[in-house]
This record gives structure tokens, sequence and C-alpha cells, in this order.
């Protein structure tokens, strides 16, 4: 019963053209793609970002490469001016990918992701065992740092939170047991990655996928939960919280099946959470007002199909983003909301002419904000359907 941090597959048909989706006119971010590169001559997707600066972006996820027949881990910087890739590492041939990142500066950055510890039923070693992954930037190289394994397979860690060079959590999931799914929280001390004891409050399932705090001691990491025996589909949004201490589980309503994938923490008395319910249908945003967690509106691209948010980011009460992705009749595009401080408002985004979608997002302060959402764009490939890098600039207004 894994599931992944992307529940959209990796290579996905659409046949929607024209330049922009149908959005409200609430809209106030102005959105255009800007070139990325790619490599290898497969697939190529970016799952997270993270901002300190208009001149120092990263965004992490993976290509395929075709020779090894798997996926290879994969980094792009924007210095201000464009996006170059940048080398890290793979620990072996199999499977190696990123999920989350995060920087403190131009000299300090943390991406976190799986490597595959071997093949698995006869495939190319993206579906054999899994274990947590993480690495350094030092301001001029990655290199992996070693981190701790628990349980008996399927560790992933799914985001990283960092603070400053002695302080960054990474949260995640392993396999305690056969059927049992544990949450992951590990922690840097600026000398070694530890595992540090988090909730589960389910006797089957508990997955963490986002992690976000406006300090050392006000911590968000957000996920799902299900209990053996529950209904095939079902699933609990899942909050817990450091204080400087430990970590505590938070109430969340249940909303249709909720499953949260992204949490931004913008003050002890607001952060915000979201994800999707109803399967995948609905994009769902909680909201954190110091003393509790209450579920506000979003608006849904079309009645059909999915429409899911991955990621959330924020510059203040009034400046709150998520993105994700809305089915259309031939495949995905992206989706993207901002709450205004008010409600959530549906903002027009360029749409890819054979679909596409938005897997992570970074906000960059300044005197004209801008904001980064990242993912991919399918294209064909001597008449195959693939994947390519997609990031799109948002300047606000």
């Amino acid at each position: 019963m894994t599931l992944r941090r992307r529940v959209v597959p990796t290579a996905v048909m659409s046949v929607v053209l024209g330049a922009v989706l149908t959005l409200s006119a609430g809209a106030a971010t102005s959105w255009t793609v800007v070139g990325s590169p790619n490599r290898g001559t497969w697939v190529n997707a970016l799952s997270d970002a993270s901002a300190t600066s208009a001149g120092n972006v990263w965004t992490v996820g993976n290509w395929y490469d075709v020779n090894l027949a798997s996926t290879r881990t994969l980094a792009l910087r924007w210095n201000g001016s464009q996006w170059s890739s940048v080398t890290t590492p793979n620990v072996n041939n199999f499977y190696n990918e990123l999920y989350g990142v995060d920087a403190t500066s131009v000299n300090d950055a943390w991406a976190v992701g799986a490597f595959a510890t071997g093949q698995s039923g006869g495939g190319n070693g993206n579906n054999g065992p899994h274990n947590t992954l993480a690495m350094h930037w030092n301001g001029s190289t990655w290199s992996r740092v070693a981190t701790p394994n628990p349980g008996i397979q399927g560790r992933d860690l799914y985001d990283v939170e960092a603070f400053s060079t002695t302080n960054a959590w990474a949260v995640g999931y392993y396999l305690e047991s056969g059927t049992t799914y544990e949450t992951l929280v590990l922690h840097w001390n600026g000398t070694a990655w530890s595992q540090v004891d988090s909730p589960n409050p389910a006797n089957y399932y508990n997955q963490l996928h986002g992690v976000s705090g406006s300090g050392p001691n006000d911590i968000w990491a957000v996920g799902a939960f299900v209990d053996r025996g529950q209904p095939n589909g079902t699933r609990h949004p899942l909050a817990m919280h450091w204080n400087g201490s430990a970590w505590t589980q938070s109430d969340v309503p249940a909303s249709g099946n909720a499953i949260l994938y992204s949490v931004t923490t913008i003050s002890p008395t607001d952060a915000w959470a979201v994800g999707s319910k109803d399967g995948y249908r609905k994009p769902v945003a909680y909201h954190w007002n110091g003393s509790a967690w209450s579920e506000m509106p979003t608006p849904m691209v079309g009645t059909s199909g999915n429409n899911l948010f991955y990621a959330v980011t924020a510059l203040g009460a009034d400046k709150v983003w998520a993105v994700g992705y809305t089915s259309t009749s031939g495949g995905p595009q992206p989706l993207v909301e901002r709450w205004d401080g008010t409600a959530w408002r549906v903002e027009t985004t360029p749409a890819p002419e054979l679909g596409g979608l938005t897997q992570g997002i970074a906000a960059v302060p300044g005197t004209a904000p801008v904001v980064w959402a990242v993912g991919y764009k399918n294209v064909l490939v001597n008449g195959s359907m693939s994947n390519r890098t997609l990031t799109l600039r948002g300047l606000t207004r």
C-alpha cells in the first residue's frame, strides 16, 4: 500500500491544446515558462524547489538513463539569469531519485530521496527495496551523507527543512514489518543524521510527505495514516508538531479521505497544509491558526478526473501558493492556486501542449517577489511520449 509522493505516471498522454487554462479573474500572479535543461534522451522530472534569493534557486528530481534502464538523481540551479544542471551523486546503477530540497544559503543546501538496493521481480531496480538518500551542497559540490535506515526495507525521505548548517529535518516513512508502515523523522545536528521518535497513530500505515518550520522550535510535518482493516481507499490526514523537545500529533478534521503532501509554516499562528481528497479528485487545504487546523474551501478546475495539490509555499499571510495538477480530457495540466488572505483562487498558468504538471514550489522574497513552480511537461520523443523538465516563474502583484 505504499503511497509515493507523486501519483501521476511518469509519462502521461495528453492531447490538450491551447495557451492557458481558463481560470478565475482573481489571479494575482503572472506565470511564464522559463527554459530548463534536461539530461539524457528520455524522462526528466522535477519534484521540489527551494530559494534563498533571486539568484540562488534549487530544484531536484530525476532523469532516466536508457543505458542503465534506471532513474538518476537530478539537480538544477538558477543563478538569476538561467537554469543549469549540477552534478549529483548516485549510490548505484539502480533506482536513485530526489524528492525534496531546501537551502539556507549559497553554500548550504540539502536534497533527500531514496535509492534501490537491487532489483525486484526481474525489473530494472526501480521497484526494488529502498534505502534513504541524503546529499549536501557545500557551495561547490553535492556529496552523499549517511542516513539511518530503520525497519526492514521501503525507506524513503520525501522532504527536508534546513534552518542552519547544524540543524535540518527530513521526513518520510519506513516499513517496520511486512505489513506495518511507520513515520520516519531524521535530524541533522551538524555532524550526523539520527532518527527522532515520531507519532504513529495507525496500526497499519503511517507516512510523512512534507515538513516546514517558522523556526527550530516550531516545525510541522504532514502526511496520512490508515488503520488495518479499514475499507480500501480510506485515508486520514496526519499532522505533527515539533516544539523544540518532542513531536506530537495534532488533530486535523477528516475530510473525504484526505492525504497531505506539503506544509508551509509562516509563523506559530499561521501555517498551511495541502493535498488531495476523494480519491485525488479534489484539492484540499487546511489552515493552522495557532490553536487548531481547519479546512478552507479550494476551487476545482473541471468536474471530473483528478484535482490535487502537491506543494505549498508562502511569502506572508495573504501570499500563499499551492501547486499540483488538474485532469483534462487528454491528460494532466498544471494547477496553481493562491490564497489572497480571503479565499483560494485559481491562477492562469501556461498549458503545455501535450500536458504536464507542477510538483514543487518555492517563493523568493524581495521588493518584487518571485515564485517558482516546477514539475514536468509531456513531449514526443521519436513518436513516444516522454517528459521534460518544466519551470514556471511567477511575478506577483
